[in-house]
């Protein structure tokens, strides 16, 4: 039960928290400008969850013996995990989700945690070569590598799809019809990528 609440709160947060992570001329630890930021950030530093909440946020989640936090530094995107202790979990559920202060303490709680894992994300985006080498795949081929659909817009045949940590447009070639029993992945599965391109942060909170 609890791992179900927890996949609930990943995407509530998810929701407040992703449409803060913007361009990277905003990002800057501690409040201060994209130029402080870019002066005084020394990833190779960060030693706990708190060092790293001065960096503008992109995803937090926490359950199952960890907490994630995402975050963007001088335009790279970063993953900080730290293992979960289970006082530190119980005193986290234990927070009301609908209080005004609620990201302010989850952060003061887990602020002295040591961080476990510190990922580079954008080492794994997709360069606009590979994404050029899947036109012409079919849909299911995609679904099979693991990219999941978040959204469409069948009037462009487009499809916003995450493949790992990140967030891409896929266009397939032909045309489709919405109707009741509309399945978007079998719909998908025999046309052929016509382009793809890259969008930014996605579903990154999810370290597995």
């Amino acid at each position: 039960m609890k791992k179900i609440a927890a996949l609930i709160l990943v995407c509530l947060m998810a929701a407040s928290l992703l449409a803060g992570c913007g361009a990277a001329d905003s990002a800057a630890p501690g409040g201060g400008s994209a130029e402080q930021g870019a002066e005084s950030a020394d990833i190779g530093a960060l030693r706990t969850m708190g060092d790293v909440f001065g960096f503008e946020d992109c995803g937090v989640g926490y359950g199952e013996g960890s907490f994630v936090y995402v975050f963007e530094a001088d335009g790279t995107y970063y993953r900080a995990i730290a293992d979960l202790p289970e006082d530190v979990s119980e005193a986290l559920w234990a927070l009301d989700f609908f209080d005004e202060q609620h990201d302010e303490k989850v952060k003061e709680i887990v602020a002295p945690l040591e961080i476990s894992r510190l990922e580079n994300l954008s080492e794994t985006i997709l360069p606009q070569e590979e994404l050029d080498a899947l036109i012409g795949r079919t849909g299911q081929e995609l679904l099979d590598d693991d990219w999941y659909i978040r959204g469409y817009n069948l009037d462009t045949m487009e499809f916003w799809m995450y493949h790992g940590a990140f967030a891409y447009t896929v266009v397939f070639d032909g045309t489709l019809e919405l109707t009741d029993d509309f399945n978007e992945e079998e719909a998908i599965g025999p046309l052929t990528v016509k382009s793809v391109t890259f969008d930014g942060i996605g579903d990154a909170t999810d370290p597995e």
